[in-house]
């Protein structure tokens, strides 16, 4: 949870960044220190990146606070396809998630559960998951025990 806030942290101040560069470098033009005519469009370039930015990174993990807070996560299980360069992000089944890149990560390829947070895919948790087999008789009893109950 910690690296969430701090991650969330970062983002917000990233954002806050180039907000304020917008807003700098349009007083430049409303003042008339602009000099050279491409720095005219300076402020319409960060505005447009601080919107892409907060939409893409910060609002989701804003609107993952909450969740967070009560540890309230979805779970997926899949194969683990592929773990980013800075082992920050992990590939399960074509979705991308965000981990804490201190965290150990399974090797690609093993069958993992994930944990993580709705809007921004922060993971809370991955663990190898088990193999079940469903050939086994316990499981076929659990199996038979669910449909009958859902045949009444």
């Amino acid at each position: 949870m910690k690296y969430f806030i701090a991650n969330l942290a970062v983002h917000a101040i990233v954002s806050l960044v180039f907000i304020i560069l917008s807003v700098f470098f349009s007083n430049r033009n409303r003042k008339g220190k602009t000099k050279h005519p491409v720095a005219y469009f300076l402020p319409l370039v960060f505005c447009a990146v601080a919107v892409v930015y907060t939409v893409f990174f910060t609002g989701p993990r804003l609107l993952d606070i909450a969740a967070v807070k009560s540890d309230n996560y979805y779970s997926y299980t899949g194969t683990l396809e592929d773990v980013s360069v800075f082992n920050n992000a992990l590939v399960v089944d074509g979705e991308r998630y965000y981990i804490n890149p201190l965290r150990d990560v399974p090797e690609e390829g093993a069958n993992v559960k994930v944990r993580y947070t709705r809007y921004g895919h922060y993971v809370v948790e991955v663990v190898v998951a088990e193999e079940m087999d469903v050939d086994s008789s316990i499981n076929e009893e659990k199996q038979t025990s669910v449909t009958s109950t859902e045949e009444e």
